[in-house]
C-alpha cells in the first residue's frame, strides 16, 4: 500500500476520533452542545467537524457569545513543516491548490460578517510552530492572534510588514477588516498525536456513557461508524440521535464516575497539554490559557487582577457547595499557590482532594490528620546563607523535585539587592520526582516549614518581605498557599524553563 494511501487513512481515522471527542459533549449538559456535524458543506476549509451551541457559550478571551465552532482537522505522519505567518498565505501548506488559509477564512467572512463574529474557526494540526518565525510572538496560548502585537508599529516595522502582506494577499486595505477576519481564527498547532487523542477520547466516551476503545485493539467501531453514516447522507447529529445510533451499535455503557457522587470538582488550567477536556471532568473551571504566552503572563494580564478574581470565584463556588472538594491543577505553580491562598484553613471543615499528576498517573491526594502525624522529623534539611546585600528581605527556597539553591543564589546576587539572607529547605532524605509520598507528607512538611521560617525570620529581626522559589509538585504549592498568610508579604518566582526570556527566574505574583 502506497504511503499516500496510508497517510490519508491515518488522517481519516484521526479526524473521526476528533469528531467523537466533540460528539461526547452532547451527553454532557454543561457543555451546551446542541448538535455536532461531520464533513458539512458550506464552510469550505473549516468543514471537517462543526459544533453548535444552544445557548451560546462565552469565548474565554473576549467574552463574545459563540454559537458555532468550525474545525479543520489535519494529521501529519511527520514534522516536515512548521507554522509561519507566511504559511497563512500558502495554499499548499493546508494541502490546497488554490485558496490559502486566509483566503478561505475571508470568503466565509464576506458571506455574513455578523454571523462570522459569533463563530470560531479552528485549525487542528499536528505540525508545530516554526520557532524562528515571528508568528511565535503573534499567537496566544489558545491559538488566537494577539492584536496588541500585530497592530503595533508602522507599516515598515516588523509586524507592520506582516499586516501589509496579509492585507495585500486578501486584497483589502483596512486594518479594521483584517482584525474582524482574524478575530475568529484559532490555530491549534502541535495538537495531540494519535495516542494522546485516543486517550482523551476514551476519557470522554466514559464520561458520556459510551464504551471506550479497548487498549488491546488496533481500532474501534467509532471511526468506521461515522464514515458509514456519512455515506448514507447523515452528518448532523443531536444527543438523542447519537445515543440511539450507539445503542443500535451496542456502544452504550454505564457512566463510570471517576469521583464520589457528592463531591464538588473544580479545575484550574493554564497549560493545554493533557488538559484539553478538563471542562468535561469538573463542575466549574478557571481557564487561563488566553492569559499566557508559554510560561509567562501576557502584558494585559500582568497585574493578575483577572486571574485573582477567577480563582476567588471558583474557590467560593467550591466552599459554598458544602461538599467534599476535588481540585484539578493543570497550571503554573504560582496559580496553584494562589488558589490555595483563597481556600485557606480558616474556613475549617474543607475536605479537599488534589488530583496530582505523577509518573504513576493521576493520584488523589487527600490529607488525613491522624496520618499526618506519622511523618516524623527531620522532614527537611535546612540551611541558611548570608549575602553581602544590605536589606531586610529574606529568600526562601523549597527544593523538592530538584535542588534549586545554586541558580537561586545567582539570581539573588544579580537581581535582589534587598535580600540579606536565604533560608533553604531541601526535602529529606533527597530531592527527586518521587520525594513526596502523598498529601499527608506534604502537610507534615509544610507545617514544619512554616514553623521554622517564622522562628528563624524573627530571630533575624527581618521585617521585609519573603522572596519564594519552589521546585515541587503543584499539590505542595496549593497546600502551602492555604497556610502562607502567617509569613506576611510573599513574592513567588517561576523559572523560565523554555528560555523564552533569556532563562532564569522571574517574579510572577505577590500576596497579599
Amino acid at each position: 500500500m502506497g504511503r499516500s494511501v496510508i497517510a490519508r487513512q491515518d488522517g481519516d481515522d484521526y479526524q473521526a476520533k476528533f469528531f467523537w471527542l466533540k460528539a461526547c459533549c452532547l451527553n454532557q449538559s454543561h457543555t451546551r452542545v446542541k448538535k455536532v456535524a461531520w464533513e458539512l458543506d458550506g464552510t469550505f476549509g473549516f468543514d471537517d467537524v462543526v459544533v453548535y451551541y444552544e445557548p451560546a457559550i462565552k469565548d474565554w478571551s473576549t467574552g463574545t457569545n459563540i454559537a458555532e465552532e468550525y474545525f479543520q482537522v489535519k494529521f501529519h505522519v511527520d514534522h516536515d513543516r512548521g507554522f509561519t505567518w507566511q504559511a497563512f498565505m500558502e495554499p499548499e501548506f493546508i494541502g490546497a491548490k488554490q485558496d490559502s488559509l486566509l483566503q478561505r477564512l475571508y470568503k466565509i467572512y464576506l458571506k455574513d460578517p455578523i454571523k462570522f463574529a459569533n463563530c470560531r474557526y479552528y485549525i487542528i494540526n499536528t505540525w508545530g510552530l516554526d520557532h524562528s518565525n515571528d508568528l511565535k510572538n503573534l499567537l496566544n496560548n489558545i491559538g488566537g492572534i494577539r492584536f496588541q502585537v500585530l497592530f503595533t508599529g508602522g507599516e515598515k516595522s516588523k509586524y507592520g510588514e506582516i499586516r501589509k502582506a496579509w492585507k495585500e494577499h486578501l486584497k483589502m486595505g483596512s486594518d479594521d477588516e483584517l482584525k474582524a477576519v482574524l478575530a475568529s481564527l484559532r490555530i491549534k498547532h502541535s495538537y495531540d498525536d494519535e495516542q494522546r487523542l485516543r486517550e482523551n477520547l476514551n476519557n470522554s466516551l466514559l464520561l458520556s456513557g459510551l464504551k471506550p476503545i479497548p487498549a488491546d485493539q488496533l481500532s474501534g467501531k467509532y471511526g468506521d461508524l461515522i464514515q458509514k453514516l456519512h455515506k448514507t447522507g447523515r452528518n448532523i447529529f443531536t444527543k438523542d440521535e447519537i445515543l440511539e445510533i450507539c445503542r443500535q451499535e451496542e456502544l452504550l455503557a454505564e457512566v463510570q464516575e471517576a469521583r464520589q457522587e457528592d463531591a464538588f470538582v473544580i479545575g484550574v488550567r493554564s497549560f493545554q497539554r493533557g488538559a484539553e477536556t478538563l471542562e468535561l471532568e469538573v463542575h466549574t473551571i478557571a481557564c487561563f490559557l488566553h492569559c499566557f504566552s508559554g510560561r509567562f503572563l501576557l502584558e494585559e494580564y500582568a497585574e493578575m487582577e483577572y486571574i485573582k478574581l477567577e480563582l476567588e470565584r471558583v474557590a467560593q463556588e467550591a466552599i459554598s457547595s458544602k461538599k467534599r472538594i476535588f481540585v484539578h491543577l493543570d497550571t503554573h505553580l504560582s496559580i496553584a499557590l494562589l488558589l490555595g491562598y483563597h481556600m485557606d484553613s480558616k474556613y475549617g471543615g474543607l475536605d479537599i482532594t488534589v488530583v496530582q499528576k505523577t509518573f504513576s498517573g493521576k493520584l488523589q491526594w487527600r490529607a488525613e490528620a491522624e496520618k499526618i502525624r506519622e511523618y516524623q522529623e527531620p522532614l527537611w534539611i535546612v540551611e541558611e546563607q548570608a549575602f553581602s546585600n544590605e536589606g531586610s528581605d529574606i529568600a526562601l527556597t523549597i527544593s523538592v523535585t530538584h535542588d534549586i539553591r545554586t541558580p537561586v543564589n545567582a539570581y539573588i546576587q544579580e537581581m535582589l539587592p534587598n535580600v540579606s539572607r536565604s533560608i533553604d529547605f531541601i526535602i529529606s532524605p533527597k530531592t527527586g520526582p518521587v520525594s513526596i509520598k502523598d498529601a499527608n507528607h506534604i502537610m507534615a512538611a509544610i507545617g514544619d516549614l512554616i514553623g521554622t521560617v517564622r522562628s528563624r525570620r524573627y530571630g533575624l529581626s527581618a521585617k521585609g518581605q519573603l522572596h519564594l522559589f519552589i521546585a515541587a509538585p503543584n499539590a505542595l504549592a496549593f497546600y502551602l498557599g492555604q497556610r502562607i498568610k502567617p509569613l506576611g508579604k510573599v513574592t513567588l518566582y517561576e523559572f523560565d524553563f523554555e528560555n523564552e526570556r533569556e532563562g532564569g527566574y522571574h517574579p510572577i505574583i505577590t500576596i497579599p
